[in-house]
């Protein structure tokens, strides 16, 4: 994993573009269980733990989904720990344990681990009993701190892309000979999801939809790939993490669908504990108070390939108002005075839906939630992650040399750069506790202004230049 590490931060992070035309519609992939899944059950004061690897470390599905609790649940101040280390194998999770786990006092972990641990080759006994036996002695650990634990299959190895990355630089490929390893992978995914199941844990899917839009998109664009390192997933593979991860524990639906009808020549609220103060003239226009309680998951911005594949808004954070009974033409709807969106009567009637609209107050309130978070995890998560990368190769340095006082007298240091660091992150969750707080909506449905006729520009006039031009 040293060789991926030295990987440039644009090959590891950057966006797979692929473009709008080629993108296959397809329904987000089912989690492996038939019966949906109860949600966390999150109540205030939950602090959660990501453990992981490099692909953990990257700071990308994790702040998706502090992003998507940080907007969904903004009545409950919920705690947020990235625990990845580039490289890292169950091993490695063991020995920091104890100052980057058990210390952050977690009461949900959810544990990506076994990439690195198959060592990118072929199947071999000998390295999966390692793998077994380390992460049956975290899961010891992590039981042993009474937390819920998550266990997350590995994610997909791209092949295609690894084949494509090697011929343009074939020092990328150097000792790695990954013959199977997707299948490897598969194989060790399938024995997280047993063992999750014989103690007692849940068990998320990421290996299956990851492979599954691969193939999908790829029988429009054979070159498609969510990984383009083959490794760590790019912005929009690691949106689709974050969507399975939230889809299987049962986080995922709507946020708001409600508004008024027309009932004996009266607009009537749909839902009168969320809507009131309703006025306006039966049939043709409207205005009410709605009380939300939630914002919309808007990570389009970040990730639009796999925002758009896994329909992460429609599905995921559906935010819709709802006006039944007016005449038939084209209606504005405006929000705390802001034209989201021009509507018929029919769109109306069933739903008009706006959580990935940019000019929905909901929406540029999110995407400031988003920025907070953003700079929280670029100023200060990353770094702390980097810092215990550094603990770690110094403490394997030290182990390896038999000079384990160098380590012990480097510690102090460690210690207050990690202090600096989760102080300075702390602070940027006070902020964003004050910036996702939820107000009420003031919804205004009104007849559209008729556009102007387009003038026709005579045979041989052309129009005017505009200043500037």
């Amino acid at each position: 994993m040293r060789a991926v590490l030295a990987l440039s931060a644009v090959t590891l992070f950057a966006v797979s573009a692929q473009p709008a035309s080629a993108i296959v519609e397809v329904k987000p992939p089912a989690a492996p269980v038939l019966a949906k899944a109860p949600s966390l059950g999150l109540k205030d004061g939950d602090r959660v733990i990501f453990i992981g690897d490099s692909i953990t470390h990257q700071c990308l599905y994790t702040q998706y989904v502090e992003n998507f609790f940080y907007t969904r649940y903004p009545a409950m101040r919920i705690h947020f720990r990235n625990a990845g280390v580039g490289g890292d194998r169950a091993a490695d999770a063991l020995d920091r344990f104890d100052d980057d786990i058990a210390a952050f006092k977690p009461t949900i972990a959810t544990v990506l681990l076994g990439m690195n641990d198959a060592s990118y080759k072929d199947f071999d006994h000998e390295t999966f009993a390692t793998y077994e036996r380390d992460m049956t002695q975290l899961l010891d650990r992590l039981e042993g701190l009474k937390c819920r634990i998550i266990l997350m299959s590995p994610t997909m190895f791209d092949h295609l892309a690894f084949e494509q990355m090697v011929a343009k630089d074939p020092a990328r490929g150097k000792n790695k000979n990954p013959a199977n390893y997707n299948g490897v992978l598969a194989y060790y995914g399938k024995w997280v999801q047993e063992i999750a199941r014989k103690r007692g844990h849940q068990f998320v899917d990421l290996y299956g939809p990851l492979n599954t839009f691969t193939i999908q998109q790829r029988k429009l664009d054979p070159n498609f790939t969510l990984i383009p390192d083959a490794i760590h997933p790019a912005a929009d593979g690691q949106l689709v993490m974050a969507y399975s991860l939230l889809q299987q524990v049962g986080e995922l639906g709507g946020i708001l669908s409600t508004g008024v009808r027309l009932v004996n020549d009266q607009w009537k609220p749909l839902a009168p504990a969320l809507v009131s103060n309703i006025s306006g003239e039966p049939g043709r226009s409207v205005s009410y108070t709605v009380q939300t309680k939630a914002l919309p998951w808007t990570e389009g911005a970040d990730a639009p390939l796999g925002y758009k594949l896994t329909r992460a808004g429609h599905t995921g954070s559906q935010e819709s108002h709802v006006v039944v009974g007016l005449q038939a033409g084209r209606y504005d709807l405006a929000i705390n005075g802001q034209v989201v969106g021009t509507f018929d009567e029919r769109m109306l009637g069933v739903h008009a839906e706006i959580e990935a609209d940019p000019d929905s107050p909901t929406y540029q309130q999110a995407m400031r939630v988003v920025a907070l978070n953003k700079k929280r995890n670029e100023e200060a998560i990353h770094p702390l992650r980097d810092l215990y990368l550094q603990r770690k190769v110094k403490l394997r340095s030290a182990k390896q040399n038999g000079k384990m006082g160098d380590f012990e007298s480097w510690l102090p240091e460690f210690r207050a750069k990690q202090a600096e660091l989760e102080k300075k992150a702390a602070a940027l969750e006070d902020e964003i506790y004050q910036a996702n707080q939820v107000k009420p909506l003031q919804v205004e449905i009104r007849p559209a202004p008729t556009p102007a006729p387009k003038a026709k520009a005579r045979p041989g006039v052309h129009a005017p230049a505009k200043k500037g031009g």
